[in-house]
């Protein structure tokens, strides 16, 4: 008996393999059978699926007449055509040859459907093409006015959309760069550029496709007898080897190059440049080519005039900007100029009275001395002590008050940010008082040159605003840090937030979310100018209802 190692080498047929042993029943299926038929384990059902694709006219039982029974009962190799019915709707055809190989029985199915179906289908198609030829040469001369007029639709369609392009549009690099693509398609190019007249100069501007873009700025340089045609806004078609007289390399070929000069009225503006193989173009295609030059110039001149108009705008736009900061800036010095002299007059005012009640105080202190100790002489000696506290108390808020607006020290000046945050906090603890803990994280830091009176107005307008944040209880933490040249101010506070909504409206000027009468909506923004005035930066977090923390960032150099 043959070894299964033998029937295996049959999984290597490219056909469907079948080996059945002397009793006519299956001894192996290869792997190509069983992917087409399944696990065939009935041979005679399997039969029955097969017919032969002519009427077997000898057979005594047309129902037993299937030519796999005829492959499996002959005792000779046998051969023949066949239909394979796979399901209702779809038949195969096959090429069924038996023969005998160690008294074992091999049976081959070969599908020859693609064969039979070829020679089906090439007769149809001699049919077909007969028809089509007659068909053809009937219609020629419609074809010829048809592709006529579907050329020129297309020629309308290629206006239509530079037209809406120019329209829709104000960016002439857009325009520039769709016209280009446009033409490039119509006129089945190799390149186009669309160059700029710069001076007596044509600067090539843009270029189609942009694998050629290294050409972009380069002057194109032409001779006179081209010069000559483009000045008489004449469309100048020539056979060339370059681009132009002062390119670099040149062509394999020679290409045909079309200049079509773009201008407005007596204006030349720049120029169109198609290179392609193509040797000849029709008059109509020449109308295009031109209509679409006068699009073009249409549209940049009026891309100037509104680049012209959009940077008066901008102009206009900066102008204001720096109005209102000059504006602001004034508003500053005008308030911490007024400040000054109220200040300046009312340590004046308190300093003359303060000093005769202080004298006044000493003299009843002496007098106190000499008085016996008793109850009520003890009592005014309390009282005494009370007032020259809160004479000192008086004193140092008028020195606080003269340090912080700082008249007579206007220039840049070593400070000690610390201390002039000790000084801040100093004139606000009406606002933290029994209500507010002010925490200092303050660290060991450098002098830095700055104005300390303008700085102090920034730690005051952040300080004051942290405390309203604070409905009852909370606190406020201060804290400096000095590193790579750059000194940091942190302040943060627990009180309610910043709603998202109004984050980037904080330092615009005239902005409040105080009531009114009593925020002006300056704090913040003056704050901005003042430590941009010291080439630093000012920014916040803040989450609602969870606290807001300001930093202010100043380079010591």
């Amino acid at each position: 008996m043959t070894s299964n190692l033998h029937f295996d080498l049959y999984n290597n047929f490219t056909d469907s393999v079948l080996i059945l042993d002397t009793e006519d029943k299956i001894l192996f299926k290869n792997t190509h059978f069983i992917q087409t038929f399944g696990n065939v384990k009935n041979l005679a059902k399997f039969a029955n699926n097969f017919s032969f694709d002519i009427c077997v006219l000898d057979s005594d039982n047309l129902f037993k007449s299937s030519p796999v029974n005829f492959a499996v009962s002959s005792k000779e190799s046998f051969c023949a055509h066949s239909i394979f019915q796979k399901t209702k709707e779809q038949f195969f055809y096959y090429l069924i040859t038996a023969f005998f190989e160690d008294s074992n029985k091999i049976l081959i199915f070969k599908d020859i459907t693609k064969e039979i179906l070829y020679d089906e289908s090439k007769k149809k198609y001699d049919f077909i093409r007969q028809q089509y030829i007659t068909l053809a040469q009937e219609n020629k001369q419609f074809a010829n006015l048809q592709h006529q007029s579907q050329a020129q639709a297309v020629k309308l369609s290629l206006m239509h959309r530079i037209t809406n392009v120019i329209r829709e549009s104000i960016d002439l690099n857009k325009i520039i760069d769709s016209t280009l693509k446009e033409i490039f398609n119509l006129s089945g190019a190799i390149k186009v550029y669309y160059a700029s007249l710069n001076g007596n100069n044509f600067v090539i501007e843009d270029v189609y496709p942009s694998q050629f873009k290294k050409v972009k700025g380069e002057n194109a340089k032409f001779s006179q007898e081209t010069l000559k045609n483009i000045y008489a806004k004449q469309l100048n078609i020539s056979g060339c080897m370059k681009d132009y007289l002062n390119s670099n390399g040149s062509f394999p070929v020679q290409l045909t190059r079309i200049i079509i000069p773009v201008y407005r009225l007596h204006n030349i503006l720049g120029l169109i440049i198609i290179y392609t193989n193509r040797k000849n173009f029709d008059e109509s295609q020449n109308d295009v080519l031109q209509s679409i030059a006068a699009q073009l110039a249409s549209a940049i001149v009026q891309a100037s005039l509104f680049a012209q108009v959009k940077q008066q705008n901008e102009e206009l736009e900066n102008t204001l900007k720096e109005l209102k900061e000059t504006q602001l800036q004034l508003i500053n010095s005008e308030k911490m100029a007024s400040l000054g002299q109220l200040v300046a007059g009312v340590a004046h005012e308190i300093n003359t009275p303060l000093g005769s009640i202080n004298a006044n105080n000493g003299i009843l202190e002496k007098l106190l001395l000499k008085l016996d100790d008793s109850e009520i002489s003890q009592h005014l000696k309390n009282i005494n002590a009370i007032d020259k506290e809160a004479i000192k108390r008086i004193s140092s808020i008028v020195k606080s008050l003269k340090k912080f607006v700082r008249l007579d020290e206007a220039d840049l000046q070593l400070a000690n940010i610390n201390k002039e945050l000790d000084l801040t906090l100093e004139l606000i603890k009406h606002e933290t008082k029994n209500k507010i803990e002010v925490i200092k994280n303050y660290e060991e830091i450098p002098e830095i040159k700055c104005y300390p009176n303008m700085l102090n107005q920034v730690f005051m307008n952040i300080l004051i605003n942290a405390c309203h944040s604070i409905d009852s209880q909370g606190s406020v933490t201060v804290s400096t840090h000095f590193e790579n040249n750059i000194l940091t101010v942190k302040i943060k506070d627990t009180g309610s937030g910043i709603d998202e909504k109004i984050k980037e409206k904080l330092f615009t000027p005239g902005f409040t979310t105080k009531k009114s009468g009593i925020g002006s909506g300056l704090g913040l923004a003056i704050s901005q100018k003042i430590v941009e005035k010291h080439n630093g930066k000012i920014y916040f977090e803040s989450q609602k209802g969870s606290g807001t923390e300001f930093t202010i960032e100043i380079p010591s150099v």
